[in-house]
């Protein structure tokens, strides 16, 4: 007859004991083991096997495997966390947010999308160490795993990679290397290389916070880039030809009384408007206006698409936009539409 240890199931054990954190597994496997050997006296090894098997999928649960409900954040640490989150989702949007026009608002808001985008590659690297922390406990005696030192050091390989695929992709197709962003690309990467050499000596537990940014940060901004970005795009787009209704009232009833269209929108202001209207966000243009003999062009412009300008253009009775053969796009405004130019 087999023992009690080889009627055991292995596979089970092993995962319970990978997976359950340390402060809960002793406890949780001597109680699984004594259930288990009371199953088979009563119920047979096949049954007792099964229900083992029951329990172990059970026990599977966040609170159990990261020991959610120790506190390994401090407060402060939340709220640096969030005000970087903030920064990230406010960079992304930067075109959209009030102020004067100017082009450092698009570098921003695609530089923090495309630190969203690449973070990606770092992420289950990221993952990893934090799982690695997070199962870590106070009084414990670490190594360079339990540490971070090793987790750390998978985590930036994603960079060498991709950094040496980007330099030969480059060679092949001729193109000129940009020395500076190169060299503050790997000033930067040298820098993390340094802090996580220091790790080399942490043998005392301690919550390391750097995989918790690792992981949700570029979450927050992939998230801002695919939904926010989009949609307060077509919201500010909506305000900002809203704002031009009484405008277009102003240039017609200009034409009913002096039989043409006004040759700038200056000669609106007083009698028939008091003052041009303004959109003021970091992406946009001012208004543009333009007499084509019996019709007017209005239109402004914005940058916030990756590669993109975006022109939105008032055509009187809803004429198609051909300019260039570009395709375009409604508005919630029957007369305005808008596409994107090179």
């Amino acid at each position: 007859m087999e023992s009690p240890e080889n009627q055991q199931p292995r596979w089970a054990l092993a995962l319970l004991r990978l997976l359950v954190h340390p402060d809960f597994r002793e406890e949780i496997e001597g109680d699984l083991l004594e259930k288990f050997q009371s199953d088979v006296l009563k119920f047979g090894v096949k049954f007792a096997q099964r229900q083992f098997y029951t329990e172990i999928f059970y026990l599977l649960r966040p609170n159990l495997i990261f020991n959610i409900n120790r506190n390994i954040m401090k407060p402060q640490n939340w709220y640096i966390f969030l005000l970087v989150a903030l920064v990230v989702i406010l960079a992304s949007i930067a075109p959209f947010l009030p102020g004067p026009q100017n082009s450092l608002s698009h570098t921003i808001s695609q530089l923090a999308q495309i630190i969203g985008y690449v973070g990606l590659f770092f992420m289950p690297f990221g993952l990893f160490w934090l799982i690695v922390e997070i199962r870590n406990k106070q009084g414990q005696k670490l190594n360079r795993w339990s540490n971070g030192y090793y987790p750390a050091m998978l985590t930036i390989s994603p960079f060498f990679v991709l950094c040496t695929i980007q330099f030969f992709k480059g060679l092949r197709d001729g193109a000129r290397i940009e020395m500076l962003p190169f060299i503050f690309i790997w000033v930067a990467v040298g820098f993390v290389f340094f802090r996580i050499q220091k790790l080399k000596n942490k043998t005392d537990y301690q919550f390391n916070k750097a995989p918790v940014y690792i992981v949700l940060i570029p979450l927050i901004a992939v998230f801002t880039s695919q939904i926010a970005v989009d949609k307060v795009a077509d919201i500010t787009r909506e305000v900002a030809i809203q704002k031009t209704v009484p405008l277009i009232v102003a240039i017609e009833q200009f034409k009913t009384e002096n039989g043409e269209y006004p040759d700038k929108l200056e000669d609106l202001v007083g009698k028939y408007i008091k003052a041009i209207p303004t959109f003021n966000k970091m992406g946009n243009s001012s208004y543009h206006y333009e007499k084509r003999g019996d019709i007017f062009n209005l239109s402004f412009e914005r940058n916030w698409h990756w590669s993109a300008t975006e022109a939105v253009v008032y055509m009187k009775y809803g004429h198609k936009i051909t300019k260039a053969n570009y395709e375009n796009y409604p508005t919630n405004y029957p007369d305005w539409r808008y596409f994107m130019v090179d």
